[in-house]
């Protein structure tokens, strides 16, 4: 395919994408192919030719009808089968696996197991088999192949049928033989004879050796007797009432009995176990039949949730019911009282110790491996921390002396300002107490009405207005922990304050006013030093020279550009009686001059000089 035959192609499937063209048809089935599917789910593979726009492909089926395989056919198909087997075996065939089925055998009589596909079954019972890697081995032993058994592979073949459905597939007693639950009753009514047989035996063993026993006992007790001289006692009897006919609890909890099934420890069989070999567990969740379910204790459909899975229902069924008539408060309430919470403490310091032991290379503390340990390390570590604190507690005692101090007083105390009063109140709008107890006032954790260098009144209960600060109320004081002067001094403070005030009230100059006066002392000031310079304004009064000024306006023209010519040729000249000072005209022609010169917009207004 060309560069341009792919760009239309990717053209083309663009479009289809947008809506903008219509979808590619199968060619097998009419349905429309849906555009935005992946390239490797729409294109064929190579190997498997061309034909056209089709999904095909990916039909498992092949050439098998579409119809779907039901749980019906697949019990008929396993029946077909089954009668075909005991066809062959019972008509004395020797194949057991049909020609070209994939198995499982051993390479020259060596592991691992290999996957061969049976290319011949000899009369001898011996197999063909050509194994994935293209080796061939002849006449292999039964005993080095993996034979499939009568009752497996029992959805073998149900993909030529068809479609298999839905619960066919997933059913999972499909192919199941009731016959071989008999062989397994058999095999255990088997096992259990063979147990109680044995047990016989034992009991059997051990009441003659018991017999035995007691009459040798009572052998010496008689000769003992007779050698005191004691009178002889014809009880000759050889009852066995005394010996030891107890059961054998090492044999007896292999078995179950009717009585035991009421018990939440009991012993049963080992998934995957080898011969049936049982074990001791503790049945969870265990309810006998007096007991309600907790999903019965309210049938309301928006009471606690309950899940059917772990047969837990956190939450409280009957909320309405009074606390002290509930029977069950649900799964959170046991896990929240009782020793559920010293249990949980428990485990918390055990996780501690653990922290800590790894890290000091100490031994781990386990809850459930060793339990009593575990309790009595805590109420050690309880024991010490306690006693730390008590003397911890004595030292600050001792050190700050507050020996007498009632420390069950002190801590009842505390402990009643921190809990919740249960006094009956009632309150109207703004929080007033309207009916019950009058409302306490609890103690600051800051101190308070604490009277310091001399002063009857604590710091802040005085606020002066005219400087705006805090102060004590017994003198007026506003400069923090300084020593009181008692009325004196509170009326000093007064009159100080009051004296301000009146300089604060005081006529004062205008602004106007003000600052002439401050222009004018400056400008004495200046003329002490040195006299004012000419102004460069013109004056009123002054009558100038026209002549003059066009003169002077003439020279400043002809004068050179540099500054410093300029003022060199306006100095005196040495043993010159010519004059420097300036004239009304030379201002004038300055002025002119300057505004012509400096103006960026001269030129704008009729030229230079204009």
């Amino acid at each position: 395919m060309s560069a341009r035959d792919r760009a239309k192609e990717r053209e083309l499937a663009e479009a289809r994408q947008n809506g903008q063209a219509a979808p590619e048809v199968d060619v097998n089935s009419g349905a429309m192919i849906n555009p935005h599917n992946p390239d490797f789910i729409t294109k064929r593979p190579w190997y498997l030719g061309d034909s056209g726009p089709s999904l095909q492909h990916h039909d498992t089926r092949g050439a098998a009808t579409a119809s779907e395989v039901s749980m019906a056919e697949a019990d008929a198909h396993l029946r077909r089968r089954r009668g075909a087997w005991d066809a062959r075996v019972g008509g004395g065939a020797v194949a057991v696996v049909e020609v070209g089925a994939w198995i499982e055998a051993l390479y020259r009589g060596k592991t691992p197991w290999l996957p061969a596909r049976v290319a011949k079954v000899r009369l001898d019972g011996s197999l063909d088999l050509e194994f994935e890697n293209g080796r061939t081995s002849q006449k292999v032993p039964r005993a080095h192949a993996k034979l499939p058994k009568a009752g497996a592979g029992a959805r073998a073949g149900l993909e030529s049928l068809g479609k298999v459905a839905y619960d066919a597939k997933r059913d999972r007693w499909h192919g199941y033989d009731p016959s071989m639950h008999k062989e397994t009753e058999d095999r255990y009514a088997e096992l259990d004879a063979a147990r109680a047989r044995r047990k016989d035996k034992r009991q059997d063993a051990r009441s003659k050796e018991a017999r035995a026993a007691a009459k040798a006992e009572r052998k010496q007790a008689k000769a003992a007797q007779k050698a005191a001289g004691g009178g002889d006692d014809d009880d000759d009897s050889d009852s066995d009432s005394d010996s030891d006919d107890s059961d054998d609890e090492g044999d007896d909890e292999f078995r179950l009995d009717d009585a035991e099934a009421g018990d939440f420890q009991k012993r049963i069989a080992r998934q995957g176990g080898v011969g049936g070999a049982q074990m001791k567990t503790t049945v969870r969740n265990l309810r006998i039949r007096e007991d309600t379910a907790k999903y019965l204790r309210n049938l309301d459909p928006d009471s606690a949730f309950y899940d059917p899975k772990t047969r837990a229902m956190r939450e409280n069924p009957t909320p309405h019911v009074d606390p002290k008539d509930l029977v069950y408060a649900g799964d959170n309430f046991a896990r929240a009282t009782g020793d559920a919470l010293e249990l949980a403490a428990t485990h918390c310091f055990a996780w501690d110790v653990e922290r800590k032991g790894a890290s000091r290379g100490g031994d781990a503390l386990h809850v459930q491996a060793d339990p009593s340990r575990a309790e009595l390390e805590k109420k050690k570590f309880e024991a010490k921390k306690a006693a730390l604190d008590r003397e911890k507690q004595r030292a600050i005692l001792d050190k700050y002396g507050a020996q007498d101090v009632d420390e069950d007083a002190a801590e009842r105390q505390l402990r009643a300002a921190g809990a919740a009063s249960e006094a009956y109140r009632e309150f109207d709008a703004r929080g007033n107490v309207t009916r019950g107890a009058p409302l306490q006032k609890r103690a600051s954790k800051y101190a308070e009405d604490v009277f310091d260098t001399n002063h009857t009144a604590v710091w802040g209960s005085y606020f002066c207005p005219r400087t705006f600060k805090w102060g004590y109320a017994d003198d007026h004081g506003t400069t923090k922990n300084s020593y009181s002067t008692g009325a004196a001094g509170r009326a000093a403070n007064d009159a100080a304050r009051a004296r301000g005030d009146a300089a604060l009230a005081a006529p004062r100059p205008s602004l106007g006013e003000a600052a002439a006066a401050t222009a004018g002392r400056r400008a004495a000031r200046r003329g002490r030093r040195r006299a004012a310079p000419p102004s460069t304004a013109p004056d009123k009064d002054v009558v100038l020279d026209e002549a003059k000024v066009r003169a002077a306006m003439a020279r400043a023209r002809a004068a050179p550009a540099d500054a410093a010519n300029d003022a060199n040729d306006k100095k005196r000249k040495y043993n010159s009686f010519a004059t420097t000072d300036v004239t009304a005209e030379d201002m004038e022609a300055y002025r002119r001059t300057r505004v012509a010169a400096d103006d960026p917009m001269a030129k704008f207004l009729g030229g230079e000089g204009a």
